[in-house]
């Protein structure tokens, strides 16, 4: 397990979107018997998700949460460092990041790069946005997370296991240098042994002519949950000399509530300090973190600051967890995309 810590740097504002497609798990009846379809909404506590249509991207949705972002935020200098994490680009290349700095205007001395993880990018993200923003000449960075994971579900028996979970979602997070600013305590850890068990193997090099098929194994993934998250979360509380009921928030990666209670109990957190908000939106992949935030959070993050616990565990096996102190935020909203609507959500 690696810890560090990013300090001189904060988060100061954070915008979601979601498609306005709504897929109702109820009507999987193709899939699953009512007993089995009632015990699946039952443990992961899904009922909706929200689904990109065809040609809605992470690129255009994350163009127009950045717009929205910028416009409210107002900097008087742009931002001079855009990460994108998704594993759901729009082309093989050239990357999300480069694209969307052209599509927000930025100047061409922007540094911007796309990074491939899933489950736990949104924290990896912060942190890698973080660290090299503290190190560059500029002050203001923009870190995108997010994936249209329901477009790899496949169809028939094989989307058993993962259509009545994903939906859809991108954030864009913008990060600013202040000297005074709370510091940012990381955890993470690595377990490529986890590969197979939550794979998307088609339309890449090893087998380009094929559909997308997402595979998961929901008992390694529970099994590896438990196992490993609770002592990388133990380790940012000890680094941040935070004890157990000291975080106003807990964020963790929106998979499965039955996972998150367990991990709940496991670690001695109330269910005041739990963010559970996967209801309507399902597994929103790297984006489910800052999602949570921005449909629970928001009125509170405006006005005050939050401690918070954040971790992200997934696909890789790949985790990570922060101890941060978020707020008050300058913006803090969730929209609707589709096609420009940005009535919110």
């Amino acid at each position: 397990m690696v810890q560090t810590c990013v300090q001189g740097v904060e988060v100061r504002g954070m915008v979601s979107v979601v498609p306005t497609e709504l897929v109702d798990n109820h009507s999987l009846t193709h899939l699953f018997n009512p007993v089995e379809l009632q015990r699946v909404i039952e443990s992961t506590g899904i009922e909706q998700r929200r689904v990109a249509k065809s040609g809605q991207t992470v690129l255009s949705m994350a163009t127009e949460g950045g717009a929205y972002l910028l416009k409210e935020l107002d900097w008087d200098t742009p931002a001079g460092l855009v990460i994108c994490v998704t594993q759901t680009p729009d082309y093989a290349l050239p990357g999300n990041a480069i694209q969307l700095q052209h599509r927000l205007g930025l100047g061409k001395d922007t540094l911007a790069f796309d990074v491939n993880l899933g489950c736990s990018g949104f924290v990896y993200g912060l942190w890698q946005a973080a660290t090299l923003l503290s190190s560059l000449p500029c002050s203001r960075a923009l870190l995108v997370v997010g994936d249209t994971t329901s477009h790899m579900c496949g169809q028939g028996e094989q989307s058993r296991a993962v259509s009545p979970l994903f939906g859809d979602a991108v954030s864009v997070i913008a990060l600013e240098k202040n000297p005074s600013a709370a510091p940012m305590h990381f955890s993470f850890g690595s377990d490529g042994a986890g590969a197979p068990y939550l794979i998307q193997p088609n339309s890449a090099a090893l087998r380009p002519g094929e559909l997308p098929a997402l595979s998961m194994d929901g008992t390694q993934v529970f099994v590896f949950t438990l196992r490993e998250v609770p002592s990388s979360i133990n380790a940012v509380l000890e680094a941040a000399a935070w004890d157990v009921k000291e975080p106003d928030a807990v964020v963790l990666h929106q998979a499965n509530e039955m996972m998150l209670k367990r991990l709940a109990d496991k670690q001695g957190f109330t269910a005041e300090q739990m963010v559970i908000a996967m209801k309507y939106r399902g597994n929103t992949s790297s984006a489910s973190i800052p999602l949570a935030i921005t449909d629970t959070l928001d009125k509170q993050l405006l006005t005050a600051p939050l401690k918070m616990i954040l971790s992200g565990f997934g696909v890789g096996w790949s985790w990570g967890s922060a101890a941060v102190t978020l707020g008050p935020l300058m913006v803090c909203k969730t929209l609707n995309f589709n096609s420009g609507d940005n009535s919110g959500s």
